[in-house]
């Protein structure tokens, strides 16, 4: 049921919503006009339409919606921040100025996120009843914390730039001389470790999410210009792991869903005229 301007304005769950649909609308509209009877699949599951209705949400997320969430958090003292729930690849680091600006973090590549072992006094590795050996405090975390726990009282001796200086003779590296700071993500245990330049800023992390935060299908919502393309994928998928189907008949839904995928690309591109008049402006400007 269409909404009206006084249900719209005065609702923020409604602000925006012309823009998406479900992908349990989706889903639906597909099983209704596209299978059955003397229509292109027959004797499809909607487990199947389901999954790769959500396969495709989530290589549009990574690939034509490039959607990137920003999560900011307080940095505590440990340095370390768990990464969001919805997080596939982190895009950039950043910590907050007291004037709301950003600013970008390094990827530390001089150390790493290392596994420590205890061990006895004869270097042995400990192990618990179950044979399992156990674990300690890294070495490089507990310098690293230390040094956190210095600042900002030897701000210059923990800085990021400064370590360029150690043992150099000729300068700094350029690709590292950022005083910012740096940080190292662990993947499997799912948390970021920060240098100490960060110590007791606000931290934005910027990353792509596969879009299905929102298990249910009726909660999760794409762009409408996506529509058409979501309906020809689906039935490319189903169709070419359906057994005995024509090779032409499997080309020719591929061939459609490629074309729906570019025209799908340009819609979401946002070019506005404008913009590139604008950009257009200098190029007989003078070099001098």
């Amino acid at each position: 049921m269409a909404l009206t301007d006084q249900q719209y304005y005065s609702d923020a769950a409604n602000h925006g919503k012309a823009q998406f649909v479900t992908l349990d609308n989706i889903i639906n509209n597909f099983m209704l006009f596209y299978v059955g009877d003397e229509k292109v699949l027959n004797n499809v599951n909607r487990y199947d339409v389901v999954f790769h209705a959500k396969r495709c949400v989530q290589e549009l997320n990574y690939d034509a919606f490039r959607n990137v969430k920003a999560l900011e958090l307080e940095m505590p003292t440990d340095l370390q921040l768990t990464l969001p729930k919805d997080c596939v690849k982190v895009i950039r680091l950043s910590w907050v100025d007291d004037r709301g600006r950003l600013h970008p973090l390094m990827v530390d590549n001089d150390t790493t996120i290392a596994k420590a072992y205890l061990q006895d006094n004869d270097y042995e590795i400990i192990f618990d009843s179950n044979g399992q050996a156990v674990e300690g405090t890294s070495h490089i975390d507990t310098k690293l914390t230390d040094l956190a726990d210095s600042a900002p009282a030897d701000r210059d001796a923990q800085s990021s730039l400064s370590d360029e200086f150690f043992g150099g003779r000729f300068g700094l590296n350029a690709a590292k001389s950022n005083v910012n700071g740096r940080y190292n993500i662990d993947t499997k245990k799912g948390f970021i470790r920060f240098s100490s330049e960060v110590k007791g800023k606000h931290v934005v992390i910027e990353y792509i999410s596969d879009g299905l935060e929102n298990v249910e299908e009726g909660d999760i919502e794409v762009n409408k210009l996506t529509e058409d393309y979501i309906y020809k994928q689906i039935a490319y998928e189903v169709i070419k792991h359906k057994f005995g189907v024509q090779e032409y008949a499997v080309r020719r839904i591929k061939n459609e869903a490629f074309a729906s995928m570019k025209n799908m690309k340009l819609r979401l591109m946002d070019i506005h005229p404008f913009d590139l008049v604008q950009t257009l402006k200098g190029r007989n400007k003078w070099i001098k």
